[in-house]
This record gives C-alpha cells, structure tokens and sequence, in this order.
C-alpha cells in the first residue's frame, strides 16, 4: 500500500488554509486544511474526548482544473442549534450539503457532524466557508475532568506500539495517540473528478484519556464499501467494540463511499489487535468507478 506522503504545501494551499484559519498540509498529495474546535470540550463514555476525531474541521482540494477550479470538500463538528444556520450560509453560497448525522453515542453535549462540497476555485470555497463558520459559537461548550494520565514516556510507548498493529502513520501529543491512513485500493470519482483526498479515503484510529487502569477512550472510522458493512459490523461486535454511526459523507460519488465509526474504553493495544483482526474483512482489490 502507498503511503500518505507529507510534502510542503503550495503558496495556494498555504492561502487556503490561512483564510479558513486552519494549519496547511498535504495529504495523499491533496492539499488539507484542519483544525480543532477546542472551544467545545466534549466526552464520551464519561471519558475527557478531546482529539481531532470528536472535534474536527479539515477542509481539502484537488485536481485544479484550467480554469482553476477543484473539487472542494469540507467538514465539522457542529452542535444543534448550529445546524440551520450553518446550512443556510453554506447553501447561500451554492456550497452542496451532502451529510448532517451523529459520528458517536453516549457524548455530552450532543455532537452532530456536517459535510459539504463543491466545484470552484478553492479560494472562493475557502472564504464562503469562512463566512458560514462564523455562526458557529465561539462560547465554551460542555467541559470534562482530565483523566489520570500516566508518564508521557509510558503512554507514547504504548502508542508505538498502537501504531505498530495498525499501520499507517502516527502522531502522540498531549496523551492523545492518532494513526492516519487511507484505502488507496478504493478510487472514487466525486461530481466526476478522481479524488484521493483523505477527507474521502480515511482510515483513523485513536486512544486518549488513558486512566490508571489501563484503559482509554479508543475509537475508530473507516471508509468502507456497501458490501462490507455487514461482515466488518459483525466483526467488530464480536469484539464488544460498540458501533456507533454508519452513514455517507458525500454525494454524487462513484462508487457508493460508506462510513463506520466505532468506540470503545479498551486496553488500546487490545482495540488495536482485534480492530486489525475485525478490518480482514475489507477487500485488498482495486476499487474504482
């Protein structure tokens, strides 16, 4: 499998990320914008959720065309009496809702997340989703309990070894260990255009608020095919890893792109080795529309 390359993001990129106020980088070599909004301080499972999986905004482009124009995806957390608003900015400015559901359950406060997409030239999505984000509080919302962390030196361990079982590339900072990586075996076309963003092709696994007993808040999501939500849901089940949305993120895309999202307060190496044992299921052949 390929591997996600990291390379400097273009002055283009750079403009991008800086209007939507977010860190620039490159990705699968799409150029992608993210950041957190540390202002909403959730849990989940009653453990402290505060990593980029609970709480994200990325936003990304590719394939700029000659007219200047890219396939334009974005995303975010949002809570509930952000949703209409939000949308109505979006769709004033002819940006394509394409998805508003829950990724988790058992959280406070309740989070929703919203997808959205368009055709157009990256800095126009970039300030059209600049002025919808401003309806969106910047207030602190909900707050949790840090929970016992041990050594860094202890926990970055046990996130070697998390990264070990499950591939891919990995980061460990402020006791949150994060493994990224992507099914380069799917190709899905969107609105037309191949795109390899990881906003389309994610796989993403996390451990935070590691207590004293061993055990974090471990949670995952995948990209994954219609076909394979059955096998992969009883997989994961039979593991007790609690499953917790299954759902689109995009429309009009070639083939059907699915999404699972899963949770668990686990030994992060025991999550690791049987969601590496439960993902068997997905097929290592070449899928494209």
């Amino acid at each position: 499998m390929d591997k996600m390359n990291q390379v400097e993001p273009s002055e283009l990129c750079q403009e991008f990320a800086r209007i939507l106020g977010a860190t620039p980088g490159v990705i699968n070599g799409v150029c992608t914008a993210t950041r957190s909004r540390t202002n909403i301080r959730p849990t989940v499972l009653g453990r402290a959720a505060e990593s980029f999986m609970f709480v994200p905004q990325a936003f990304s482009f590719e394939k700029v065309d000659s007219k200047g124009n890219a396939l334009c995806l974005g995303e975010t957390v949002i809570l509930e009496e952000e949703v209409n608003p939000f949308i109505s900015r979006l769709r004033e400015n002819g940006i394509i809702v394409t998805a508003l559901h829950n990724h988790w359950l058992f959280e406070e406060p309740r989070l929703l997340y919203i997808h959205f997409q368009s055709i157009e030239e990256p800095l126009s999505f970039a300030r059209k989703t600049r002025r919808a984000l401003r309806v969106l509080t910047k207030k602190d919302v909900g707050s949790f309990r840090k929970n016992w962390q041990p050594s860094t030196q202890e926990a970055e361990g046990i996130c070697e070894q998390f990264h070990k079982i499950l591939g891919g590339m990995h980061t460990f900072e402020n006791g949150v260990c994060t493994v990224m990586d992507s099914r380069f075996n799917i190709k899905p076309r969107v609105m037309g255009r191949r795109g390899k963003s990881f906003l389309l092709i994610p796989q993403m696994f996390v451990f935070e608020s590691l207590a004293s007993d061993g055990t974090a808040l471990c949670s995952g999501e995948s990209v994954i095919l219609q076909e394979e939500f059955n096998p992969l849901a009883s997989k994961l089940r039979e593991k007790n890893i609690l499953i917790t949305a299954f759902h689109n993120h995009w429309l009009f895309e070639d083939p059907r792109l699915m999404y699972i999202h899963f949770v668990k307060i686990d030994e992060p190496i025991c999550f690791a080795k049987d969601v590496k044992d439960a993902f068997e299921v997905l097929t290592e052949d070449v899928v494209k529309c």
